[in-house]
């Protein structure tokens, strides 16, 4: 069994991109996702680029690689305030 790091850092990666779109802490969405009130999907644009599409109560970003496309800008309704689930 070999130990891939490259994995690690993706899944960090997501976890910061995840704790930017929805404004909460990293903590906050590790235990959001493993109580299921993060769901993720893949999906590709209109144009064909992959992005995660995630969702968190009535709030929807889509990620993709170095870039978060949000439902609506932060901080502008929906979703919790930082640290709440």
């Amino acid at each position: 069994m070999s130990d891939n790091r490259e994995m690690y850092s993706e899944i960090n990666a997501l976890i910061g991109g995840l704790a930017k779109a929805f404004e909460i802490d990293d903590k906050a969405v590790v235990a959001d996702l493993e109580a299921g009130r993060i769901s993720l999907d893949m999906a590709a644009d209109e144009n064909g680029n992959r992005y995660i599409a995630a969702t968190r109560g009535d709030r929807t970003a889509r990620l993709y690689q170095g870039a978060i496309q949000y439902d609506r800008p932060p901080g502008e309704g929906g979703g919790s305030p930082a640290g709440e689930g």
